[in-house]
């Protein structure tokens, strides 16, 4: 989006995105339930509560990893979908700005190839003040979504957080708050880490 600016496949995707990003998650579950499960018929949604199918023992084995996966894949999408209109957007914010800098320019002037320098100049940069939120975001993804899963009856970290709240079953919710809270420590300890390989700046201390 950010090469192409003010171009019709700019405004269409950033119109896009904007609207991506400003519906919240819960409104395009039920949107997902009514056209994906029951209107087009596209996937048992109806059948698909809980973590997996009753009738499957569970176990390290194909058939219950891939039952279990069948039960996430769509309360893992709607969030991802709900948070990558704000991603793009970012992204292509700090691209723009990227691609004023003055590296850039000398880059291009140096005559070096533009895949070289969208992945290696443009893409690098852009991408470091996203990428601790990323992490983050990716935390909570672990720690769960409270609203997506209860609308897909989805027992998760979300689920139970719910019904923690409504028992007001205080042990519960101060477990579930560790959990997502260690999550989400340990998403930010993996970016510093990974920071450094992204940006050799980092190591070298600049």
């Amino acid at each position: 989006m950010a090469y192409r600016r003010g171009g019709i496949f700019d405004t269409i995707l950033t119109g896009i995105c904007t609207i991506m990003s400003a519906i919240p998650n819960y409104i395009v579950g039920i949107l997902v339930i009514v056209f994906i499960g029951i209107q087009w018929n596209l996937y048992p949604l109806e059948t698909m509560r809980g973590t997996y199918t009753s009738t499957i023992t569970p176990g390290f084995t194909i058939e219950f990893i891939v039952d279990v996966f069948k039960h996430v894949l769509w309360p893992f999408i709607t969030y991802v979908v709900c948070t990558f209109g704000g991603w793009a957007l970012s992204m292509r914010a700090n691209t723009i700005s990227t691609l004023g800098e003055d590296y850039i320019t000398v880059a291009k002037a140096k005559g070096l190839k533009e895949s070289r320098i969208t992945f290696s100049y443009v893409g690098r940069n852009a991408i470091l003040p996203l990428f601790t939120s990323l992490t983050i975001s990716f935390g909570f993804i672990f720690g769960g979504s409270l609203l997506i899963e209860n609308i897909f009856v989805y027992k998760g970290i979300g689920w139970l957080l719910w019904s923690a709240i409504n028992e007001r079953d205080y042990p519960t919710m101060q477990g579930v708050f560790l959990i997502m809270t260690t999550a989400v420590v340990l998403s930010v300890t993996i970016a510093d880490v990974l920071y450094g390989l992204i940006d050799p700046r980092v190591r070298r201390g600049e």
